[in-house]
């Protein structure tokens, strides 16, 4: 009934979501595990289930962190919404389990590399693995693969990057260390983050910024003794195969030379190591595919709600430097740049850059949200497809936030929700009625 590509954060929810609802589901993932960047990526924590005490999701998404709490993959309180500590290993297991449960059929270590069309519809996908190319004929389609792929093969338009220049967010990594001293990091934090941020501007260190233990910096361990840096940068294009190349490798590069700087130089640090790597570089945006609504920064901002809410979006507008420059002071793209000299974007485009500090989301007293619209899941040609997660309908300052992992379990969950709706009331994803899908979410304790 539905094929869901790509098992990352936006895909294995949808196979959950189609499967409950009765539907015969073949979930394809080409890594050997699931959870996509949030596991082989080691990408976390996890963002966008809300901020402070404030949660503002349910459904799947916090099945997801139940069945993290009940193998010790996540803490069993959650103090700040904000960012949730997790074990990328113990992930893996828990989408294990939840896919299995629900009566997924599931095929890793092999991917979408064609489609085959009639009319205006999806006849089958051609998937490639160490069994050689078959074809699967499927009455749905949700493409989770994070770039768009299934929508590209059947010829849907799309966008990539910025306006000014088409360049996207910078690729980069997280990293695990062990054998940190935390104790004595944090009496001495204050002074040796201003050596780091000296050793980054001066070049010492290839870091976009220091870390020192905050949330974000333990976002994928459990253990006070290690830390998970997000520090590495390489600009270029996620979806060709020499940038992903440069990326894996200058990643690697660095993050050895950060640990041996750290080691030599920082207090609590002494006896640190390198645990691992991520399996993949991380991808921030590549395409946008287009829909037949889009989010948009000004929605971000704005924390628009709207009557077709299939899913809420609460993180901000975190955009990576497209052209991967940096300073201690700011790694982001917006109006607040403190990057010298000037790039383009500030002397010619300032126009397209956000004031990414005025936000909700980090009023962790009262946190807003803003409403994903239903047609943002829906290209505009193809009418047995659906799209699912960081490739929605959006432009680059809406992509920025909806592209966190939580906020991508939630459109994975109305994704597969929405195409079992489909075949069961044989509608199209643009003939369904938003009505009829939000009044099934809500059963299903999705809050809209």
């Amino acid at each position: 009934d539905v094929v869901v590509a790509g098992g990352g954060p936006a895909g294995f929810p949808a196979a959950i979501a189609a499967a409950r609802r009765g539907c015969k589901v073949l979930l394809l993932e080409r890594y050997g595990f699931l959870g996509g960047l949030a596991t082989g990526g080691l990408m976390g924590p996890i963002f966008g289930y809300g901020s402070g005490k404030t949660l503002l999701l349910g459904g799947i998404p916090i099945e997801v962190l139940r069945e993290l709490q009940a193998i010790d993959g996540a803490p069993r309180n959650v103090d700040n919404w904000f960012g949730v500590r997790f074990d990328p290993e113990l992930l893996k297991h828990a989408a294990d389990r939840m896919v299995t449960k629900a009566g997924v059929q599931l095929l890793l270590h092999a991917w979408v590399v064609a489609v085959v069309r009639k009319n205006d519809r999806i006849d089958a996908v051609v998937i490639e693995s160490k069994s050689g190319r078959q074809a699967v004929r499927t009455k749905m389609v949700i493409d989770a693969t994070g770039d768009g792929d299934v929508a590209v093969f059947c010829g849907c338009e799309y966008t990539k990057g910025r306006v000014a220049d088409g360049k996207t967010q910078s690729m980069g990594t997280k990293f695990r260390i062990g054998g940190v001293d935390m104790k004595n990091v944090m009496a001495h934090h204050a002074e040796e983050r201003q050596n780091v941020n000296r050793a980054i501007d001066e070049g010492r260190i290839p870091a976009y910024h220091a870390f020192f233990g905050e949330v974000s910096e333990q976002g994928v361990t459990l253990r006070d003794t290690e830390i998970t840096p997000t520090a590495t940068r390489c600009p270029g294009d996620g979806t060709n195969a020499y940038d992903l190349t440069r990326a894996e490798l200058k990643a690697r590069r660095d993050t050895l030379d950060m640990v041996e700087y750290y080691r030599q130089n920082v207090r609590g640090y002494e006896n640190c190591y390198l645990i691992d790597t991520p399996a993949v570089i991380g991808v921030r945006e590549t395409r946008q595919i287009l829909g037949l609504e889009t989010v948009t920064g000004a929605d971000v901002l704005a924390n628009r709600k709207r009557e077709d809410s299939i899913a809420r979006g609460c993180w901000f507008i975190d955009i990576h430097c497209p052209l991967g420059r940096h300073c201690s002071k700011t790694n982001l793209c917006d109006k607040n740049c403190k990057i010298t000299p000037d790039c383009h974007m500030k002397t010619k485009h300032r126009d397209q850059l956000y004031d990414t500090l005025c936000q909700s989301g980090f009023n962790t007293d009262n946190p807003g949200w803003y409403d994903v619209p239903y047609g943002s899941l829906i290209p505009r040609t193809v009418d047995n497809l659906l799209v699912s997660g960081r490739c929605i309908s959006a432009d680059p300052g809406g992509m920025a936030s909806v592209r966190v992992i939580a906020t991508c379990f939630a459109l994975g969950e109305a994704a597969g929700a929405a195409a079992a709706l489909c075949l069961q009331k044989k509608r199209s994803p643009r003939e369904l009625p938003v009505q009829a899908l939000q009044q099934d979410l809500r059963a299903a304790g999705v809050p809209l």
